[in-house]
């Protein structure tokens, strides 16, 4: 079985390196298919160097509604296509090889597979109505048989977007200062965990929860809420000026079953230097979280400790506890095809979110962690992009004061090569090699986990 895995990944590979040499004379089209189909441009023009990753261009025209400035924005443009029509597909499709080391034993799992399905539609309704819907089929047998099925289906992303709302009180069209989103969304995280070109490694501070939380929240999940954003051109920098702030619920996104009657607020600023800091430029930004979790049901429906499946009203949990998140973010670029970034994160839950395995009264629950990745798209090498990105959490004070201090610390490292195979106005197909090793941390309770995951497969959208 060994010889067959090395066999597979090191064919996979082979046919990268043949791939780069000989197709030379595919078109330079580069970007998720539906807007290069509708203002029939090249997708580099929105991409680095193809999806998902966003350019300096490709984020403003996201920060500005999916819109130009002209006529071409509106659905009813007479010169669009009779094809046309905003919706996109992706998936991936491979042999992924998993190891897992846990107290001296080893269980390797393998197999070829699919990640699942995205059917993606952004777009415009209007002038300066936008909106957005990502539908996540389930599928039983999805995540290459090494990890749980997909087998649910999801909505996970459907909002509207009203922009440039500062024309109403006397403000000048198309400058994007206030602009109103409502739906369920990606917060405006520092960088996108969507847009990401890795497959297999999600941010790690973007799920972890502290050891005994009775907390589900996931800064990378999409929230149902409602956010005020706006960017302006600072001539002084070169660059841009962003904000945004949110208001969203605990009636679902993260909390799932154990939803409730609580709030929290997100918010999240950048200034960049001599462009959007992506691609050219640099950037600077600083973040906060700050609302509370549901933690009890109500009297009427018989009380107590919000259990696994939730409270038998669906949606009434109360008794909120605060928890915290305060970060700051730096994004490098150098000589047009370096980008080098990073998060580092503070987080706070309450005591009253913790459920203590010692009997001792609980304490609130520090950690910080972070990441920092670089991403090179040489300029001799157009159609390739090569990413490293190290995680990391350390956990400061444990909501159990007996439960030793690295209990789930945890250190991630992560190599991809990734090669645009074919890019057009309608389709796209990368050829992908990713691979992660982790470390959790298990002090006296577990022993020290090990994974290492390797994937080489195909992502295509279309």
């Amino acid at each position: 079985m060994r010889v067959l895995r090395v066999f597979i990944v090191g064919a996979v590979l082979a046919v990268i390196a043949i791939l780069s040499g000989i197709v030379q004379d595919v078109r330079d089209a580069q970007a998720i298919p539906a807007f290069a189909r509708k203002y029939d441009f090249a997708c580099n023009v929105c991409h680095v160097p193809g999806f998902p990753k966003l350019n300096d261009f490709g984020n403003v025209f996201r920060d500005q509604g999916y819109q130009l400035g002209t006529d071409g924005d509106l659905p009813t443009f007479e010169a669009l296509g009779k094809g046309f029509w905003p919706v996109s597909l992706r998936t991936t499709v491979g042999y992924q090889v998993a190891d897992l080391r846990l107290n001296g034993q080893s269980v390797t799992t393998s197999g070829f597979g699919f990640t699942g399905l995205d059917v993606l539609s952004f777009g415009t309704l209007a002038r300066n109505l936008s909106f957005g819907v990502v539908f996540t089929p389930g599928l039983h047998d999805a995540g290459f048989g090494t990890g749980s099925s997909v087998e649910e289906s999801d909505l996970e992303s459907a909002f509207v977007r009203v922009l440039n709302l500062e024309r109403f009180v006397g403000g000048a069209e198309n400058t994007y200062l206030m602009n109103l989103k409502v739906g369920k969304f990606e917060l405006d995280l520092p960088f996108s965990e969507k847009r990401s070109p890795t497959l297999n490694t999600p941010y790690l501070i973007y799920h972890f929860t502290p050891f005994g939380t009775a907390n589900p929240f996931g800064l990378g999940d999409n929230q149902p809420g409602i956010e005020l954003t706006g960017i302006k051109r600072t001539d002084m920098t070169g660059g841009y000026l962003r904000y945004s702030l949110g208001g969203f619920t605990t009636n679902g996104g993260s909390f799932g079953d154990v939803s409730g009657r609580s709030a929290y607020f997100y918010g999240h600023v950048t200034q960049s230097f001599g462009g959007y800091g992506i691609v050219a430029g640099q950037r600077i930004g600083a973040f906060v979280l700050a609302g509370n979790a549901p933690t009890l049901c109500p009297a009427s429906t018989g009380g107590g400790a919000i259990p696994a499946g939730g409270c038998p009203q669906p949606g009434s949990g109360t008794q909120g506890e605060p928890f915290r998140r305060v970060g700051v973010d730096v994004s490098l670029t150098y000589g047009g095809q370096w980008n080098l970034f990073g998060v580092w994160m503070f987080a706070n839950d309450s005591s009253n979110l913790i459920t203590t395995v010692s009997g001792l009264p609980a304490q609130n629950a520090h950690w910080n962690g972070g990441f920092i990745e670089l991403n090179y798209n040489p300029i001799q090498l157009p159609k390739w992009l090569f990413i490293y990105r190290y995680d990391w959490i350390t956990n400061t004070q444990q909501g159990d004061p007996a439960v030793p201090g690295n209990v789930l610390n945890e250190q991630g490292h992560t190599i991809m090569a990734r090669y645009y195979i074919h890019q057009s106005t309608r389709t796209d197909l990368a050829l992908h090699a990713e691979y992660n090793s982790s470390r959790i941390g298990g002090g006296g309770v577990t022993g020290n986990e090990y994974t290492q995951t390797t994937l080489v497969g195909f992502d295509f959208a279309f």
